[in-house]
């Protein structure tokens, strides 16, 4: 009759489990440190971990590089699951080409910060979106913030 099909090929077929899977919420550096400089843009995934499922779950996002840390924005955090994750589970990863980094991810409360990130994203500083910093694991704090 009818031959049932798996919705999701077994690794045993040859399929690549993604590395997000396999190290996602390690609370240690992956790799050496980029060379980016502060208001650097970068496009890269971000993974968090499902609030609901407890999953690891990606998305690309476009981040700005700015003293030691990564700032990504939002129109806002209702319906964006990304955002809520991270407010959920702070342990995040960013993964660009084919590196990843271990990172805490916090909502940015200085107003002042916030305009500073959105002037360097090229969004007008008063408009009204959240900002979300996604600091690497051991990085000082200090550097971090002026």
């Amino acid at each position: 009759m009818f031959e049932r099909r798996q919705a999701y090929p077994r690794v045993s077929e040859g399929v690549k489990i993604s590395a997000a899977w396999l190290f996602h919420g390690a609370p240690r550096r992956i790799f050496g440190p980029m060379k980016l400089e502060d208001g650097s843009t970068l496009v890269a995934n971000l993974t968090t971990t499902g609030r609901k499922t407890g999953k690891p779950r990606t998305v690309e996002l476009r981040f700005i590089y700015h003293r030691g840390c990564f700032y990504a924005s939002s129109s806002r955090v209702e319906g964006k699951h990304w955002c809520q994750n991270m407010l959920q589970n702070p342990a995040v990863e960013i993964n660009a080409n084919g590196e990843r980094l271990a990172c805490t991810a916090k909502r940015v409360t200085d107003e002042k910060l916030r305009q500073q990130i959105l002037a360097l994203r090229d969004s007008p500083p008063l408009l009204d979106r959240v900002v979300f910093e996604i600091k690497p694991s051991g990085v000082d704090s200090r550097l971090a913030h002026p």
